[in-house]
């Protein structure tokens, strides 16, 4: 038995005095909507906290609370304020259809009823709802993303002023102090002076990158390159940083056929993939790379010894302006960017960047990118 897939019906409840109308109003709308009936006023406030419907066909002319005040009590209440209100009436005075939308209506449909215009403005007004429903989201979504923005610049404002006060001070007592300072402390002064000025850039490089990707005007500068030796070059610039950690990379690289890339934005993703390892790798560790070639694709992996990422952690890697639980081994920098303009260069390839890992047992990062 093979299950077919329930299609949502929107929920329509109908309220009028009126079995004749209910019934009109039933046949023509039951097709495509799940129905519920009210025939007083009180009927349907009641009915309206249970059925939860999508939108509500109100009847204006009824015994006890009218349509105008049953809508009024609608409106005053949280869990049903939110749901459209289309008035059922005969009458079409000004003062009635003001009336109505200032009671909080959004539309009238008039007595007798024309089949395919109360379909027609029913859909419309649902469709209008769905619209205000995701632009809610969407505008929650932008929030949280504002804020996690926020959060990033003044991290990212903190880190820029501490390096740009390194690089004050030391230089000041270069300045003041040059012929008398021992040639070892100079030495320690400009190490200083180079490595935070190295992190302001690095941090600068990646808040420019993740506005042109925002944007939407990162452009590919493509061309045929042989793969295997961009990916020798670029595990040679990191070998300084791992020897530094005394880190040692191991490499097992397969010859692929030369490919059409953007050679430096792979050559960064490479990069920021590499220098995370050793970044997140203790003294004497272990780092594998591989280059496979799976025919149609080529992959590149960077494996660590790393103390791994946990499943919430991995939910955020990708993300923008994020700050995560492991923090680098030595000190390092980071700004929680690298990886969200990695997964966006590799996607303008047409390829996929990934992850696996456990707490405790090290990580992989991967890409694929299309044989073309």
């Amino acid at each position: 038995m093979i299950d077919t897939p329930v299609t949502y019906k929107p929920k329509i409840l109908i309220v009028d005095d009126t079995p004749t109308n209910l019934h009109i109003l039933e046949e023509i709308l039951e097709e495509n909507f799940s129905i519920s009936i009210a025939q007083s006023g009180m009927q349907a406030i009641e009915l309206a906290e249970k059925f939860k419907p999508d939108l509500i066909l109100l009847d204006v002319n009824m015994p006890g609370l009218d349509g105008f005040q049953t809508c009024e009590q609608l409106k005053s209440q949280n869990s049903t304020r939110s749901i459209p209100v289309i008035f059922i009436t005969a009458r079409t005075e000004p003062e009635d259809v003001i009336r109505g939308f200032n009671e909080g209506g959004v539309d009238y449909i008039t007595k007798p009823f024309n089949h395919r215009e109360v379909v027609a403005r029913v859909q419309t007004h649902l469709k209008i709802q769905q619209l205000i429903r995701e632009l809610g989201t969407r505008n929650e979504q932008l929030k949280e993303l504002n804020e996690l923005k926020n959060k990033f610049m003044g991290m990212a404002s903190h880190d820029m002023r501490n390096s740009l006060g390194a690089i004050k001070g030391y230089s000041q007592i270069l300045k003041e102090d040059m012929n008398e300072l021992p040639a070892e402390t100079k030495d320690r002064f400009l190490n200083f002076i180079f490595k935070s000025s190295e992190n302001i850039l690095k941090m600068v490089n990646d808040l420019l990158d993740i506005s042109v990707i925002e944007s939407g005007m990162l452009k590919l500068d493509l061309h045929r390159e042989p793969f295997k030796n961009l990916a020798n070059h670029h595990i040679m610039i990191n070998q300084y940083f791992a020897d530094k950690k005394n880190i040692t990379l191991y490499s097992d690289l397969e010859d692929v056929p030369d490919c059409r890339i953007d050679s430096n934005k792979i050559g960064q993703v490479m990069d920021n993939l590499l220098n995370n390892a050793i970044k997140f790798s203790r003294p004497g560790k272990n780092i594998f790379i591989e280059l496979k070639n799976t025919g149609n694709r080529i992959i590149f992996s960077v494996r660590d010894e790393g103390p791994g990422i946990s499943e919430e952690d991995q939910a955020k890697l990708f993300q923008h302006f994020q700050k995560l639980t492991a923090r680098p081994t030595a000190g390092e920098s980071s700004s929680g960017l690298g990886l969200a303009i990695s997964k966006k260069m590799i996607e303008a390839h047409d390829g996929c960047l990934g992850v696996k890992s456990q707490l405790a047992s090290g990580s992989t990062f991967w890409f694929e990118i299309p044989l073309k």
